[in-house]
């Protein structure tokens, strides 16, 4: 593994990486007209529209985005045939859209936005961001089609019925990413082009349509996760995020771009947080026309996405491969020394930071995000403690030394819990981390727990799977989610007095604090549950699935009943409990077998944590 030492990465910033950036590179939120919006968009432009205008509109009819949607194609088609057209071609996409939205007749005055129609924007803009509503009772959750009536509306009208699908879509998610729902839309009509050919058109949906929920709720929930942290952490941590993601994608990119990049990010996210679906839209559209017209300087490995329509141009940029490390780039960083490392530490913090962050990525592309922020927090309190010592040399040297062990334990330690699962299996692992997470949320009920440890469990049975280049990068993106998930829930109803510094202190430390998360001191145990330890004879029919999820009903309640109860004395009464059911399902009367050995494991159970 190549290494930034320490002492490599003193730097100031020279006055060549304070050029400027290139003049067609616009600042993020200054769009173009609504003529170069229609260029840009393509074919894709009715799609994006009815899918803003039902965010916007979630109490209209069909009917009503539909006419909308209509009047501004019809002055798309003006706009693209004479430059000459109209005035409105010289506007805005937002002014354009929002002005049609008010000057339809009754429109603003049927749905409440009278008020706003009377502002000027922004204001009237963010009028119309405060009627958006996720959870809008009026409209019904999406139901199973009826698989012969939905293909024979789709094959008789295609469009219209596409159309319909993205207004429903969109209204009841106002506050999506528009690329999300086009590509939601995109995956139902493969499920109809299948589906419409089976014999049995219900079970084929059945089959195939939660995948595309599942696909579209993750997207969404990425969204929202990103959202949380910004809440939480703020602007600054969000930065320093985009930087370590940045250089590794685009390692050949300067760093004052890299800076700008994750600058226009943070305020997408800004702006996507605020619910504003179409100014986020624009901003991206300028984000990646830039990216797309300047792959020479930033990647080589985005033409694939950059060739492809606007709508998908995103999510390809995002999980576009990183490019490969400029050939001439040296394994180590040198330009200043200890002196004035110092002095631009105490100067420009922030910048400084950003750079060693920059700097280890593009030649580390191996770290996840997590680590290059963990390494970035730790030269930091290095530079603190060495700047302020007589022998900072000495100091850096030594500090150079324990940032590398960190790296490497980080590493190691992946490898050792990839070991453990291999070694105890599906079942195994999923029961350590089980005890692990009831320990720390005995609060939380068996089903929420059971649901987390199976996608804990799941991130390691997938991501072990991966090379070296890729394996830490899984592994610690999918379970920084998951942590978002149980703070996210956490806030609704706390689970631990302590849970609530892991989520809001540090985010690069939030899994470590997890890690070493303490049982609850204010946490109540239940009392001991006789009625889990009661077998019947239908266990001796059990399925293996069934069987397991009973012994781990019954290990959630010994953790939640003795919560400092040892590895040794949980495994102990688990075995208890196997060698009842062995002893019982060879009796020749299953069910007189459990009725007497039934009350035995009770009171063994409760002896073995000295209970009466």
């Amino acid at each position: 593994m190549k290494w930034v030492t320490l002492i490599s990465c003193l730097f100031l910033i020279s006055s060549a990486e304070s050029k400027q950036l290139p003049r067609r590179y616009r600042d993020v939120g200054h769009h173009d007209t609504f003529r170069h919006f229609i260029k840009i968009a393509e074919g894709q432009f009715p799609g994006i529209i009815i899918s803003l205008s039902s965010q916007n509109l979630q109490r209209a009819s069909y009917d009503e985005v539909a006419k909308l949607n209509d009047n501004l194609v019809q002055l798309a088609k003006k706009c693209s045939s004479d430059d000459q057209a109209t005035p409105d071609c010289e506007k805005p996409l937002r002014t354009v859209f929002l002005d049609e939205i008010c000057h339809e007749e009754g429109l603003a005055e049927k749905y409440g936005f009278t008020e706003c129609c009377g502002k000027v924007d922004p204001e009237r803009n963010d009028c119309f961001l405060t009627h958006k509503n996720e959870t809008s009772g009026f409209i019904p959750p999406f139901a199973m089609p009826d698989g012969e009536n939905v293909c024979k509306v789709y094959q008789d009208t295609r469009a219209e019925f596409l159309a319909n699908y993205y207004y429903e879509l969109s209204r009841r998610h106002p506050f999506a990413n528009v690329a999300v729902l086009y590509k939601t839309v995109k995956e139902f009509e493969k499920v109809l082009q299948t589906c419409c050919l089976e014999t049995d058109k219900d079970a084929c949906f059945r089959e195939k349509l939660p995948a595309v929920r599942e696909q579209k709720n993750y997207a969404i929930g990425l969204q929202k996760h990103t959202c949380s942290i910004l809440k939480e952490f703020g602007k600054r941590s969000l930065r320093f995020q985009e930087v370590a993601d940045l250089s590794r994608k685009f390692p050949k990119a300067d760093f004052p771009i890299i800076l700008k990049f994750a600058g226009d990010i943070v305020h997408i996210h800004e702006v996507f947080c605020k619910g504003d679906t179409l100014e986020y839209f624009l901003d991206v559209a300028d984000l990646t026309e830039y990216i797309c017209t300047h792959q020479d300087t930033i990647s080589t490995k985005v033409k694939d996405c950059c060739d492809r329509e606007l709508l998908d141009r995103e999510e390809c940029l995002v999980n576009a491969e990183n490019d490969d490390k400029p050939a001439d780039l040296p394994s180590t960083f040198k330009e200043f020394g200890v002196k004035e490392v110092c002095q631009n530490f105490t100067e420009n913090k922030s910048t400084l930071l950003e750079k060693f962050v920059y700097e280890t990525g593009r030649r580390n592309p191996e770290f996840s995000r997590q680590l290059l922020l963990k390494v970035g927090s730790k030269y930091e309190g290095l530079l603190e403690k060495c700047c302020e010592s007589e022998h900072p040399e000495e100091c850096f040297h030594q500090g150079e030394g324990e940032l590398r062990q960190y790296a490497d334990n980080t590493l190691e330690t992946l490898k050792m819990r990839c070991n453990l699962y291999e070694k105890a299996g599906d079942h195994g692992f999923q029961n350590e981390v089980l005890v692990h997470y009831t320990k720390r949320a005995p609060e939380m009920a068996f089903e929420e727990l059971y649901q987390y440890t199976m996608k804990f469990s799941g991130v390691v049975a997938k991501c072990c799977k991966e090379d070296d280049a890729h394996i830490l990068v899984c592994v610690d993106e999918n379970t920084d989610l998951l942590l978002g998930e149980v703070c996210q829930r956490h806030e609704v109803k706390p689970l631990n007095k302590q849970m609530h510094n892991c989520c809001e202190d540090s985010y690069e430390f939030r899994r470590d604090c997890f890690s070493n998360l303490g049982v609850d001191p204010d946490y109540v145990p239940v009392p001991f549950s006789s009625e889990l330890f009661t077998s019947h004879q239908d266990l001796c029919s059990a399925t293996p699935d069934e069987l397991l999820l009973r012994k781990q009903k019954q290990l959630v309640h010994l953790i939640k009943h003795q919560p400092n109860s040892t590895t040794e004395q949980i495994a102990e009464v688990t075995g208890y409990f196997t060698a009842m059911v062995t002893q019982c399902c060879k009796a020749e009367n299953h069910e007189e077998c459990f009725m007497t050995e039934g009350p035995k494991l009770v009171e063994r159970s409760r002896a073995v944590f000295g209970e009466q």
